[in-house]
Order: C-alpha cells, then sequence, then structure tokens
C-alpha cells in the first residue's frame, strides 16, 4: 500500500512524458497524411535539399522527400507524393529556395508543349530537373554592396534578390526601388561597382546558361505584376486600415502616458515610506503572529469579545474608597477563567 501512491503518480508521469514526446515527434516529423506513391527524379546538383523537405505543387505541399543518394555522378532524389496527386511525362522537377536561411523544397511544374501521359507509381521523372541555384556566388558577388549597408538594409535586399530569381512570388518593384537607391548612393563609387561587375560575372555566366530557368522566371515575373495589378485597390485600402491603427494606438498610448507616469510616481513614493518605517515593520511582523494567536481565544465565545475584570480597584486620593478596599469586600478568590 506504500508504493500504491508513487507508482500512480509514476504512472502519470510517464504517460504524458509519452504523449509530449509523441506530439514532438509528429511535429518535426511532418509526414505527409494518407497515403503516398514514391517517384524518382535525378539532378546534377542538389545541394541545400535533404530528406524530410517538402514537396509542392503550386505552392502547395503535397509531400516530402524521402532519401537523396549518389548514382553515377548525379544525385537521385526519392519523394513520395499524395496519391490524389498524378504525375505526368512533362512534369519538371526544381530544387528551389523556401527561405533566406537556405531551407529548399522539392517544386514540381508541368512543361507547356511537351507530350503529356500519367506516369506510374515509381517512375522517374522524363524531363530534364532544375538543379539548385547557387544563391551563395550571387549574394558573394554583392559583398562590395553589402559592406556599406546597414544589416536591416541587407536581409532586406537578399531576401528579394533570392525571391526574384527564384520566381516566387515577390514585390519585384520593390526589388527595382532598392538597387534603384543603390544605384544613386554609389553613383560616385567606382571602386564598388568595379568590384561589384567583377564578382557576377561569374553568376552572370551560369544565368546566361540557363535559358529555359529564365523564360520561367519571366513568365512567373509576369504573373506575379499582373496580379499585384488586380489587387492594387484591396492593396491600397489594406495600407490606408494599417495607417488608421497606427494613429489610434498612439493616441491611446498619449492618453494613458500621464496616467502612467503619476501611477509610477506614487509606487516611488510609497516604496521610499516603506523604506523609512523598515524597524518597524519588522516589529509588526514578530508581533503579528503573537495577536493572531491570541486573537481567536477573544472571539472564541461568538461575534463578541469575552472580557473578564479578574482584578478591580477603585481608590479616589487615596482616603475615599481606600486602595484594597473592593478586594477586601469581594474576597480574593478568582472564576476559573481568571485563574
Amino acid at each position: 500500500m506504500g508504493y500504491r501512491k508513487p507508482l500512480i503518480g509514476f504512472s502519470l508521469f510517464a504517460v504524458l512524458a509519452l504523449l509530449l514526446t509523441y506530439t514532438i515527434w509528429s511535429t518535426l516529423e511532418r509526414a505527409v497524411p494518407g497515403q503516398t506513391n514514391g517517384y524518382t527524379a535525378y539532378f546534377s546538383d542538389a545541394s541545400g535539399l535533404h530528406p524530410g523537405d517538402d514537396v509542392r505543387m503550386a505552392g502547395v505541399r503535397v509531400g516530402r522527400v524521402s532519401d537523396i543518394a549518389l548514382d553515377r555522378n548525379r544525385a537521385k532524389v526519392t519523394f513520395d507524393l499524395q496519391t490524389d496527386q498524378t504525375i505526368f511525362s512533362n512534369t519538371q522537377a526544381s530544387i528551389r529556395y523556401q527561405n533566406l536561411i537556405g531551407q529548399r523544397y522539392l517544386g514540381l511544374d508541368l512543361v507547356e508543349g511537351a507530350e503529356q501521359k500519367k506516369l506510374k507509381p515509381g517512375s522517374t521523372l522524363e524531363e530534364p530537373s532544375q538543379d539548385s541555384f547557387d544563391v551563395s556566388a550571387l549574394l558573394a558577388g554583392f559583398q562590395p554592396v553589402f559592406d556599406t549597408l546597414e544589416p536591416e538594409q541587407v536581409n532586406q535586399l537578399s531576401e528579394s534578390l533570392v525571391q526574384t530569381f527564384q520566381g516566387n512570388q515577390v514585390s519585384l518593384s520593390y526589388t527595382i526601388e532598392q538597387i534603384g537607391k543603390l544605384a544613386s548612393d554609389f553613383g560616385n563609387r567606382d571602386q564598388v561597382i568595379g568590384a561589384l561587375i567583377t564578382n557576377l560575372s561569374a553568376v552572370m555566366g551560369d544565368l546566361s546558361s540557363q535559358g529555359d530557368q529564365m523564360q520561367v522566371l519571366v513568365k512567373n515575373l509576369a504573373g506575379l505584376i499582373e496580379g499585384l495589378n488586380g489587387n492594387s485597390t484591396s492593396l491600397g485600402a489594406s495600407v490606408d486600415s494599417i495607417g488608421d491603427a497606427t494613429s489610434r494606438l498612439g493616441g491611446l498610448l498619449g492618453r494613458i502616458r500621464p496616467d502612467a507616469e503619476q501611477l509610477g510616481q506614487s509606487l516611488r513614493d510609497t516604496t521610499g515610506r516603506m523604506i523609512g518605517i523598515g524597524s518597524k515593520l519588522d516589529q509588526l511582523a514578530i508581533d503579528l503572529p503573537l495577536f493572531l494567536v491570541h486573537f481567536p481565544m477573544v472571539m472564541g465565545q461568538g461575534a463578541y469579545l469575552n472580557i473578564y475584570a479578574c482584578e478591580l480597584d477603585v481608590s479616589i486620593g487615596g482616603v475615599l474608597f481606600p486602595p484594597g478596599l473592593i478586594s477586601q469586600i469581594g474576597g480574593t478568590q478568582h472564576s476559573v477563567v481568571c485563574r
């Protein structure tokens, strides 16, 4: 019987630990819901892609990379795809950047104009795959520019360049605006511009050899600009709403600032007074427990005070009613309460 409570407590703790471990594992595993089919794609360069990364169609996660291996100087990428998704002979796989920190995903797109037939599960994609773009070379080429910028400006420009070259939905106008500002700032800096051109020569040579990818980039940018143009009214309304909310927040902070300052001053005054009577507070801390111990004895009979006059002596000037007269008349015996 003595081990029953500890055993129950340990069992509850173990069950809770297992549930938390399973929850964390499920979150990190990010398994594809439902049944899946396996497919294979080959790349000349699969840098940055790892097992467990997403497989996406039109930006929607539909699978995950299951394995990456080397097969005759090429990267063999095996991935699992939901059974309700179809792979065709003109489906092209490409490795794209998911964010600026280097995480990648496997994108699947249809190549227009090619023959389209359904591929069986376990097949290998027939269309040539688009290898991983070496964004490190691109960012290294802009190193002379980054050396003259603030860290926040470097992050914004880097993210815009990566997403633009990847063909993702990003504001091209913002990138052009940033480049325009850089051009105006570096107009008289010949050394910086010369170093920038030298460093980017390798990147431009790589881009020139990837004509198909540049065509995809141009098409994606055209669709992006068209979408932004169609939502210009909504974007303008959103900017106005953000401005109004910011103004209201500023007004609210302005109204509560005097009260907050007054509250702070009151707290400082109260703290100063308590420090000044520190010795009295110490004595109060000593006497309060004694008072709380004896107080229930006074109120023990009900909601009233029980006070007994055990000894009473009345004297006026020591002549009328001499001292001790009352006790002599009443006697010296006391009740049980006064003993």
